[in-house]
């Protein structure tokens, strides 16, 4: 029998589970900003986030890329200014939870 597909898996490690939230959120609000760049970061975030909760590793490592170009293009669309640490809050917090040594070892041992 097959596993049922599911949005949120809070079978996983809490930094994991927590990081698939923000992918579904950190996509929306990225499609939202004008840049072109975000457009498709936040339209790759929806299924990296979907397929992390499924426990497929494919995910978790386009989440990761996703989540890094963000923190880039928000880096180069601000510029090194006061209010880029408002910017990056989420983005930043998104990218260290996947990277987490936790959400790591989770994935690369229970991940397909």
């Amino acid at each position: 029998m097959e596993s049922p597909r599911r949005w949120i898996n809070r079978y996983q490690p809490q930094t994991l589970v927590t990081g698939t939230m923000l992918l579904y959120l950190e996509g929306f609000f990225s499609l939202l900003r004008g840049s072109s760049v975000l457009l498709v970061t936040g339209l790759a975030m929806f299924p990296a986030g979907f397929l992390v909760a499924n426990d497929k590793r494919i995910g978790w490592q386009v989440g990761v890329v996703a989540a890094a170009v963000g923190v880039l293009e928000r880096i180069r669309l601000v510029g090194f200014e006061t209010r880029l640490l408002i910017v990056l809050v989420f983005p930043a917090a998104l990218l260290a939870l996947l990277l987490h040594p936790m959400s790591r070892e989770h994935q690369r041992i229970w991940f397909e």
